[in-house]
């Protein structure tokens, strides 16, 4: 191998194989964050439609405890010399509550009261009921179920008959003076959610849905019925949670399987592999592009290299040749000038550092990733520190003011406890969404931890700096979420001082972030 190959290969492999490790290290890294992200999700979804559906019965079981209360009198309603407490004005009473419950849960179907003397009484949205004359209710399942159980019976999903809808039945029996007088009962129709399920996915397209013991669909998240064919053979009930994939025409389809105990129903989430895992597959794309194309940019420098390697090599043969001849004066000038020019090496250096620029811009870009919030994208809470350290050491260099903004929300913990850590998550990043909006763009927005954030105001006083405050604090406050939920936000400003350094001002705007929780919340203190 000539020394002009030796330079080539070397120059080559040099620039090529650091790239090949970072882009691989990138790849992997990130791989299994996306992986580990994806699954996380799945059981977070798994526990949001488990909690919808455990609230639905839940609800039904406290008004029928509700519904007990006001028949033995314990809501103290009846209690008064004037008011006969007989059982047919228990009934009554029991039954003007029966009316109004029965309007509050859409999935409620109806509610009814079965008399320990055999009759049966119901609310207005049950309707016809079409109950034979000899109808029994101590005789039925529910009854006795209730009888048998020390708090709130509950059947298993059944089918309705007349709807073909998915049912589950809770019942409670009342006890008045030490005796059963009858049982209470609620009609819970499960297909109602199939529109709340619907809202929750995997990946971009996959969905869930819930099948019985019988391996029949009973909720529906979206168009499954093909879907479920590829497993409706398989014993779905031989473990508690697991995960299948099956080939299918369209590709790999991927079967995430959770057993809900208390229903005796199994919640199912099906996507394709490649939906699923379509943000890996594009990561890996790009890794791959990104290689190829840098491999094709090293062989063009190294070919117009290899050109004007091979001109000066010419240039370099003519004039010895001229000097063999005996033109020595101005040729060894020639030949001097260009030793000591190094034209070849100093190209292949102007190469390398323009390869080593493009690797450069890369770790960038993944700074640029790694100070970033990823849910929020907002400035992390390393990015949003340094800009407050900076904004430090200008003022005091300048003599600039600048205001600092910590703020939290109020009761977030609740927030997550009721409706689940993906609503919370919205609330974070919508927030943030807002809150980008409405700040100049020489602010910066920072997520400092948690639901804790800080906003640095370059260049602005402390007057100015608590109005831009209360803009956002009531922005935030009238903004409209789902459950009908008001999410507000407390807050602490703090103008910067002249011997401050970054923990004296972060403590003093951590201590008026506090301030405003203690008086009350939804506040700004300064």
């Amino acid at each position: 191998m000539n020394i002009k190959r030796k330079i080539f290969t070397l120059t080559f492999f040099t620039a090529i194989i650091p790239i090949l490790i970072i882009s691989l290290i990138t790849f992997s890294i990130f791989s299994e964050k996306l992986k580990k992200v994806e699954n996380q999700k799945i059981d977070l979804l798994n526990q949001a439609i488990e909690k919808t559906l455990n609230k639905e019965i839940d609800t039904s079981s406290e008004m029928l405890k509700y519904l007990s209360y006001t028949y033995t009198n314990k809501d103290n309603h009846l209690k008064g010399g004037k008011i006969d407490t007989t059982d047919e004005n228990r009934q009554i009473h029991m039954l003007h509550h029966m009316e109004n419950l029965a309007k509050l849960e859409k999935t409620l179907k109806f509610i009814a009261f079965g008399t320990a003397d055999k009759k049966m009484i119901f609310d207005n949205s049950a309707g016809n009921q079409n109950l034979s004359a000899d109808y029994d209710p101590t005789t039925r399942p529910w009854y006795i179920g209730a009888l048998n159980s020390k708090g709130v019976y509950l059947s298993d999903v059944f089918t309705h008959i007349g709807t073909g809808n998915p049912i589950v039945t809770l019942s409670k029996k009342v006890v008045s003076n030490g005796k059963v007088v009858g049982v209470l009962a609620a009609m819970v129709d499960l297909s109602h959610l199939s529109e709340e399920i619907s809202k929750y996915k995997i990946g971009t397209s996959g969905t869930f849905f819930i099948v019985d013991e019988n391996n029949k669909i009973l909720i529906d998240g979206g168009n499954n019925k093909k879907n479920f064919s590829y497993i409706s053979k398989m014993d779905l009930f031989a473990k508690d949670h697991f995960e299948v994939v099956k080939t299918t025409l369209l590709g790999q389809r991927f079967y995430h399987i959770k057993k809900i105990k208390r229903l005796n129903l199994f919640l199912i989430g099906s996507a394709y592999e490649k939906d699923l895992n379509s943000t890996i597959l594009k990561l890996r794309t790009y890794t791959v592009e990104v290689v190829v194309l840098t491999i094709i940019f090293i062989l063009a420098i190294l070919s117009i290299l290899n050109i004007s390697f091979n001109n000066s090599l010419n240039r370099l043969t003519y004039i010895i040749e001229s000097i063999s001849r005996g033109n020595y004066s101005k040729n060894i000038d020639k030949l001097t000038k260009i030793i000591d020019d190094k034209n070849e090496f100093n190209f292949m250096k102007n190469a390398i550092e323009k390869m080593s620029y493009e690797i450069i811009k890369r770790e960038h870009d993944l700074i640029y990733i790694s100070e970033t919030d990823q849910l929020t994208n907002c400035y992390s809470r390393r990015a949003i520190i340094n800009f407050i350290e900076k904004e430090i050491e200008q003022s005091k260099f300048f003599d600039l003011n600048f205001s600092l903004i910590m703020f939290d929300f109020d009761k977030f913990k609740k927030v997550n406890d009721s409706f689940g850590h993906l609503f919370g998550d919205l609330v974070l990043k919508d927030v943030s969404k807002v809150m980008l909006e409405n700040i100049k763009t020489t602010d910066s927005l920072g997520r400092y931890g948690g639901e804790e954030f800080l906003i640095l105001l370059p260049n602005t006083k402390l007057s100015e700096g608590i109005k831009v405050a209360e803009r956002l604090r009531k922005i935030t406050e009238k903004l409209s979420w789902e459950y009908d939920t008001v999410i507000t936000i407390s807050m602490g400003v703090a103008e910067n001082l002249k011997n401050d350094d970054l923990d004296s001002i972060l403590e003093r705007v951590d201590n008026l972030l506090y301030k405003a929780k203690n008086n009350g919340r939804n506040k700004v203190e300064y």
